[in-house]
């Protein structure tokens, strides 16, 4: 029966844990199914916030911020040549000739060259006006294209970007330009949705040709403004047979830097293999997030007109990747990013992004799905640690772990692991677990234990009542067998006392015994099992474990006839008259549990030993002591607690086998009060089993001057007068016929 309780409490325990899990995450999808997920929000911000407090990134080691320069066309390059509009291309290819001539890896474009170096066809009909002739040669020789063509060709080193032009999606792309991009194959899985290219706008041909790839350079930004994802692919909007997809510039610089050809390049749905070393994570809109360096890291930015005007040494940019772009804010390319508070240019974001791709420094991102099992997890240790804390130190414990989570994750998890999980689930699991586990304890548990403390509340201490309101499968009907105390006292001729008093003062004089015991019994942690009119049967060891349970219920005993004689001072003062009782205890093994039928049940102890209990009480009378009890309650109290009278060994009503029987005489400590007594006493009971029967009297009768009113003296001085006149009279058991 309790097995079957506890799987009960089990299976409501996984219940809560199903119930913490769901809750999470149906309130993490209806956040995502609103136009700007507030969870979402909070979930880039907190990991925004890691990524600013990291102060290097440890997956960037081949490759380091110190392998990248940028080259910016800043507010002073613009001051020192002017509107960029205005500028010949002949800036860009002297440029690019001063660095190409330092031997740098790679050379990345990030703006475009779609255009021509000309002046609109306007001028001419200016110049023609003013009666120049030639006009349209002239313009046409201060063209530098030609010049930046020729750089970039002898570069080979130099890549280019496309935009996509989606004011031109009805427009099909011309078939020429496909000659001067290079593709990555894809399969034909259906899974793979990739974002396709509208209308692809090239550089020029001139350009084309002549670079080593154009890629794209599209930079995608979430609700909030920030770019956090790097777009890779694109798919070409043609029929191949295959899909074909165009990639950003830095992943053509990157594949030829590591020395890979594209058609070994392996598109799958969610991954973008290389070679053996750099395998790329990609989200279902072919992007994968940005692994910012850290604070402490920076890439060395260089003015422009400075590399123009030669200012800066060839030499410099030797066995560096190269990027060109721009930070001036009238060029609109500022960006902004989790890892600065300042925004951040485009083109540093394309370099980032390379470094990511060389160093195979991709973040392991863990959605919500890939999360569950750690959630579940995490929901068990929850529930179980909110079940077993008040609901105060509940509420602070579940702050305490959210704000833990919040740090732990932003200072440690996320910087040195490179670990993307969706940290706002845990944190809102932490605080439903909370309030589910309080709403199923104030519903479902507080219910049992309110049950349990109405079963148990008048029959035994507080302390235990808690104890056991923590196990309510006490309450089920059944018992089990176990090792305990029973503790049995009467009120001596109780019947003839109560006819001398009128009914209402019988009913206060005895609710007023009964409560100074039951306190006793309680102080001691004893259940009281039932009250038989007068008399109280109590257990020891039950329902809540006691080592020390036969101890327990002799100090009670004990106490027990101290708190009579103040009963009886105060009934003395009514001109009452005084009470005697009788206890008897016994140890052994009973049968306990909640006896009766599934709507009407007690909490009691059933079994010979307890049989034993109380006719131990009953020989209280035929000894004329306060408490008795048997061998097996003295051999299981602790040492040296208890000072203790063998009296007999006696064979009771329903009975054959002897137990020898003890009184319960004073604690210990008050050894001296007794030791003279208890020294003659035991030399005159060995002296009567020997049979040496004078030797016995002899003892007996110092007994007896030392204490007249010694029932039990009285009783072998007048067994050994007995054995004296006829031997065979001699017996060391005494057989009881009656109750």
């Amino acid at each position: 029966m309790r097995y079957t309780f506890l799987l009960k409490r089990f299976l409501s325990f996984l219940v809560l844990v199903s119930l913490c899990v769901s809750v999470t995450e149906g309130l993490i999808f209806f956040s995502s199914m609103m136009a700007r997920s507030p969870l979402t929000g909070l979930e880039n911000q907190i990991i925004d916030l890691a990524f600013q407090v990291r102060k290097k990134n440890n997956l960037l080691k081949q490759y380091t911020t110190d392998d990248i320069v940028i080259i910016d066309i800043d507010d002073a390059s613009i001051e020192a040549l002017g509107r960029p509009q205005l500028w010949p291309r002949s800036f860009d290819a002297a440029a690019i000739y001063h660095v190409n001539s330092g031997e740098p890896l790679a050379i990345g474009i990030d703006y475009l060259y779609t255009e021509r170096d000309a002046l609109p066809e306007v001028y001419t009909q200016m110049l023609e006006a003013r009666g120049v002739e030639n006009a349209s040669e002239i313009l046409h020789s201060l063209s530098s294209d030609d010049s930046l063509a020729q750089v970039i060709f002898e570069s080979k080193k130099v890549y280019l970007g496309l935009y996509d032009d989606d004011a031109k999606y009805d427009i099909m792309m011309d078939t020429n330009d496909l000659g001067y991009l290079r593709m990555i194959m894809g399969t034909l899985d259906s899974t793979l949705l990739y974002p396709m290219l509208s209308h692809p706008v090239l550089p020029i041909p001139e350009f084309s040709a002549t670079a080593k790839a154009v890629g794209t350079i599209s930079m995608p930004t979430t609700q909030d403004g920030t770019v956090r994802q790097y777009h890779l692919l694109h798919e070409i909007p043609l029929d191949f047979g295959v899909p074909m997809y165009i990639a950003n510039f830095p992943l053509y610089m990157a594949i030829d830097a590591l020395g890979i050809v594209e058609d070994s390049v392996i598109l799958e749905k969610s991954r973008l293999t290389l070679n053996e070393a750099i395998n790329i994570p990609l989200s279902s809109d072919a992007t994968f997030r940005i692994n910012w360096p850290g604070n402490e890291e920076s890439i060395r930015y260089i003015s422009f007109h400075k590399v123009v005007d030669g200012r800066i040494p060839s030499e410099f940019f030797k066995d560096k990747f190269v990027f060109f772009g721009t930070s001036a804010s009238g060029m609109q390319d500022l960006k902004t990013v989790p890892s600065k508070s300042s925004k951040m240019p485009g083109v540093e974001i394309h370099a980032i992004a390379f470094l990511n791709i060389m160093n195979n420094a991709f973040l392991k991102d863990y959605n919500q799905q890939e999360s569950r099992p750690w959630l579940i997890l995490a929901s068990f240790f929850l529930c179980l640690l909110f079940l077993t804390l008040k609901p105060i130190f509940g509420f602070i414990t579940s702050l305490l772990l959210v704000f833990g989570e919040l740090f732990f994750y932003v200072l440690y998890l996320m910087p040195e692991f490179n670990l993307i999980i969706p940290i706002v689930s845990f944190m809102l699991l932490t605080l439903l677990s909370y309030i589910l586990s309080s709403l199923y304890i104030y519903f479902i548990r507080e219910r049992s234990s309110r049950r349990l403390k109405y079963a148990f509340g008048t029959y035994v201490s507080p302390e235990v009542v808690e104890q056991i309101t923590k196990d309510a499968s006490r309450l089920q009907l059944g018992g089990e067998k176990k090792e305990l105390t029973v503790l049995f006292s009467d009120i001596r001729g109780f019947t003839s006392y109560s006819e001398k008093l009128d009914p209402q003062e019988i009913v206060a004089m005895l609710n007023d015994y009964l409560s100074r015991m039951s306190n006793v019994i309680l102080h001691h942690r004893g259940t009281i099992d039932k009250f038989i009119g007068d008399a109280i049967m109590a257990i020891f060891g039950a329902p809540i474990f006691q080592k020390d349970h036969a101890t327990r219920a002799c100090y009670v005993a004990l106490e027990m006839i101290e708190e009579l004689e103040e009963f009886n001072r105060i009934q003395k003062e009514k001109n009452g008259e005084p009470l005697s009782i009788g206890i008897g205890i016994n140890t052994g093994d009973m049968t306990v549990g909640n006896i009766g039928s599934a709507k009407r049940f007690d909490y009691t102890v059933i079994g010979d030993a307890v049989n034993l209990g109380s006719r131990l009480e009953s020989l209280t009378k035929f000894f004329g002591v306060n408490v008795l009890v048997s061998q097996r309650t003295k051999d299981a109290v602790l040492s040296d607690r208890f000072i203790f009278r063998e009296l007999s060994s006696v064979v009771v009503k329903g009975k054959a086998k002897p137990v020898v029987i003890f009184e319960l005489m004073d604690r210990f400590e008050n050894r001296e009060n007794h030791r003279s007594f208890i020294e003659e006493w035991n030399l005159g009971l060995t002296a009567y089993k020997e049979k040496r029967f004078i030797d016995a009297g002899k003892h007996f009768e110092q007994c007896h001057e030392w204490r007249e009113n010694d029932v039990a003296t009285g009783y072998y001085i007048g067994r050994i007068a007995h054995c004296i006149m006829d031997p065979k009279e001699w017996s060391d058991v005494i057989v009881l016929d009656k109750k």
